[in-house]
């Protein structure tokens, strides 16, 4: 971490992913329904927040797959049929990533450093999702939490981890599908008919959450309660 502002910003992506677990959890063992009142019914306080916590679940995914194309390169790419797939799932992002960040508006160097902190915190998003993905198989049983899980003692250990920029991609895009789910629809009824995706998506944000709590002690950073535990 290059200084104190890096090392919150890690720490607030783990009590993020922290709270979305907490949340995912109390839904799935008391089937409350997150996301499955009508719209135009008013939301009570519990709800809102929980919307609140999904918003902001999206946009860290979706710092996640910018960080991805910022960072993904053809080198990696053995097979014609992946560099195909990410050619026309990247470089359409990257057309809107690159007019968001400005980068084709002006050569003034003063006029593009300020975008720079965004792209680091864009990289920093990817670089813990991608250590959460590949410790996701190896997060200790004591630690695995999903209500559903079916082994003894439970593990995330049949879940691989992506080995191709391709499979990363896909990932990610089904963690950002699932998040839109969690936000319109009952979670146990994803329990039936999205078991795999839905398991998934809880131990990625399980796992990001327990890395991030060992690494955070590493800088001195207690542990801090979840605002979720309050509710």
């Amino acid at each position: 971490m290059q200084n104190r502002a890096d090392v919150y910003e890690f720490v607030s992506i783990g009590e993020l992913a922290e709270t979305t677990t907490q949340l995912l959890s109390l839904n799935l063992h008391y089937r409350t329904k997150v996301g499955a009142q009508p719209q135009s019914q008013p939301q009570s306080g519990i709800e809102q927040v929980e919307q609140f916590v999904l918003q902001r679940a999206r946009d860290y995914l979706a710092s996640v797959r910018e960080g991805f194309v910022l960072s993904v390169r053809t080198s990696k790419l053995s097979d014609q049929r992946e560099l195909r797939y990410l050619l026309d799932r990247v470089l359409t992002d990257w057309s809107l990533l690159s007019e968001e960040l400005g980068l084709e508006q002006s050569s003034d160097a003063a006029a593009v450093e300020p975008e720079v902190e965004q792209v680091r915190s864009q990289l920093l998003a990817f670089g813990m999702a991608a250590v959460a993905l590949g410790y996701l198989p190896k997060l200790p049983s004591k630690r695995v939490t999903f209500p559903h899980s079916y082994g003894n003692p439970p593990t995330y250990a049949d879940i691989s981890v992506p080995d191709t920029p391709g499979e990363m991609l896909w990932r990610i895009e089904e963690l950002e599908e699932m998040i839109w789910q969690f936000m319109a629809e009952d979670l146990n009824a994803l329990v039936q008919r999205r078991y795999g995706p839905l398991r998934r998506t809880y131990g990625f944000f399980e796992a990001s959450a327990w890395l991030a709590n060992e690494q955070a002690k590493r800088f001195g950073i207690q542990e801090r309660k979840s605002s979720l535990t309050l509710l």
